[in-house]
C-alpha cells in the first residue's frame, strides 16, 4: 500500500527530531554545563505522555514526540555516563513535576471511575506542563553564562524545523483550516471541527513558538 505524503513526512520529522540530539550530545560533551539533566529527565516523561496521548487519539503527529522520547532518554543516559552535567531543580522545575503528577493522577482517577482511559487528559496535561518545562532551560541562559555553542544552537534549530514540518506537512494544520466543509469531509472522512484541528496540532504549534523563543534567548 503506497504511503501518503503526510506519512513520509512523519518519518522525516521523526528522523529530524532524533537527529537534533546528536549536536546536543556533542555540544554537551564539549561543554558539560550545557547538559541540564533535570530538564532532559522531565522532557523524557513528558514525551512518553505525549506519544501515548497522540497515538491513542489517532493524531498524525505522534512520531515527533516518539523521537523526543528516544533522544531525551539517550541524553539522560549519556549525561550520567560522562558526568559534569548540571542539575537545576528549582521552583519552576518542581511545578512542572507536580503538573506531571497531577496529570497522571487525573488520568488514572478518571479511568478508574469511568472505566474509560482518556488519552486526551494525558496529551493536554503534558502540553501544559511542557510550556512550563521550557522555563528552566531559558532561565539557564537568562543568567550569566558562557555563550551557547553552535552545536547546541543547531540542535534547537532542528527541533524547530521538526515542529514546523509536523504542523504543516504531517498534521496539515493550515491545509485543514483553509478547506471547505465538503472538501474536508471527502479528504478526511469526518466533519470539519476547527477546535479539533487546533488540538491535533497544538503540540507542534506550542513547541514551534517556545523553541523559537528559546533560540532567541540562547543567542542574545
Amino acid at each position: 500500500m503506497p504511503r501518503t505524503n503526510a506519512e513520509v513526512w512523519s518519518w522525516a520529522v521523526f528522523a529530524i527530531s532524533v537527529g537534533a540530539y546528536i549536536p546536543l550530545a556533542i555540544g554537551g560533551w564539549l561543554h558539560q554545563k550545557e547538559l541540564n539533566i533535570a530538564c532532559y529527565s522531565i522532557w523524557l516523561i513528558l514525551a512518553l505522555m505525549m506519544v501515548f496521548g497522540s497515538f491513542k487519539q489517532g493524531f498524525a503527529g505522534w512520531r515527533m514526540p516518539l523521537g523526543w522520547t528516544l533522544g531525551n532518554g539517550s541524553l539522560v543516559i549519556f549525561s550520567l555516563a560522562i558526568g559534569g552535567y548540571t542539575f537545576n531543580l528549582g521552583p519552576a522545575e518542581t511545578i512542572v513535576i507536580y503538573g506531571i503528577i497531577g496529570t497522571l493522577a487525573l488520568f488514572v482517577a478518571v479511568g478508574t471511575m469511568t472505566k474509560k482511559w482518556n488519552p486526551r487528559i494525558l496529551l493536554l496535561g503534558s502540553i501544559a506542563a511542557d510550556v512550563l518545562s521550557f522555563y528552566p532551560q531559558m532561565k539557564q541562559y537568562l543568567q550569566p553564562h558562557e555563550p551557547a555553542t553552535w552545536l547546541m544552537i543547531s540542535g534547537w534549530w532542528l527541533f524547530l524545523l521538526a515542529a514546523l514540518a509536523n504542523a504543516f506537512f504531517v498534521e496539515e494544520f493550515a491545509k485543514k483550516l483553509l478547506m471547505g466543509e465538503a472538501e474536508y469531509v471527502i479528504a478526511y472522512g469526518r466533519a470539519k471541527n476547527t477546535c479539533r484541528i487546533i488540538e491535533e496540532s497544538l503540540l507542534s504549534l506550542e513547541n514551534s513558538s517556545l523553541i523559537f523563543v528559546t533560540i532567541v534567548v540562547m543567542t542574545r
